[in-house]
């Protein structure tokens, strides 16, 4: 009598169609990548070559960028006298840098009251620094030209500063102004300029208020004034 079972069964019909669809279907990928890899290698291959040379470009610039950063903090560093001072704030007139080290220049020949040489530092500074250093730069300038006798200059300079409300040092700008005008018996526009500065208190400029205060006792009386 024959056995019933089987020990290898074949596989059902519709178990050799799946099976037989999986073979052809991976086939079919296979075949599907390899066309899309002979149309399109050429493409494949220089978008990698491109990827690969953009990361390259992207990190080589980030060190050139660190080491010119580097050189020019040894650079600054290295010019510790006021002739190579100088000619790094020359070789880098026109960035924040240079203004910094030309504002440096001014603060020295001041002090070494070379009013001349420091108004023309000072001037360069303004024209390469930016805020704070500039703004210091502009009245560095003014306050050289009023002591080289060049209060003309230095008035136009104060009265730029005084006409911008985001300077820093916008309170000092109207007090010298005020005390200028003084000078000049111009009792008119000195209260102007001390108007101007008491209208706008605040913890920053309360030593120009108090200055001006003490300005504002020494005007004549209004009546005598006219």
């Amino acid at each position: 009598m024959a056995n019933s079972s089987d020990n290898n069964p074949s596989p059902k019909s519709d178990e050799r169609n799946l099976v037989a669809a999986a073979a052809a279907s991976g086939a079919d990928f296979e075949d599907q990548l390899a066309i899309i890899w002979e149309k399109n290698k050429k493409f494949i291959i220089y978008s990698i070559v491109g990827i690969f040379a953009a990361f390259v470009v992207y990190h080589l610039t980030l060190f050139m960028a660190a080491q010119a950063k580097q050189g020019l903090q040894e650079s600054y560093a290295s010019a510790d006298d006021s002739a190579s001072k100088l000619a790094f704030a020359e070789s880098e007139s026109g960035k924040p840098l240079g203004g910094f080290t030309f504002k440096q220049l001014g603060d020295e020949a001041y002090e070494a009251k070379e009013f001349g040489k420091a108004a023309g530092y000072y001037e360069k500074a303004a024209k390469s620094a930016k805020n704070s250093i500039k703004d210091a730069a502009l009245m560095g300038q003014a306050m050289s030209l009023l002591q080289d006798g060049q209060n003309s200059a230095a008035q136009d300079i104060l009265k730029t500063i005084a006409s911008n409300d985001n300077a820093g040092n916008l309170a000092e700008a109207r007090f010298r102004l005020a005390t200028i005008a003084v000078d000049d018996q111009d009792f008119e526009a000195a209260r102007t300029y001390i108007a101007d500065l008491q209208s706008n208190i605040t913890q920053e400029n309360f030593y120009w208020l108090q200055k001006a205060m003490v300005l504002q006792s020494k005007l004549p009386a209004e009546a005598a004034a006219e």
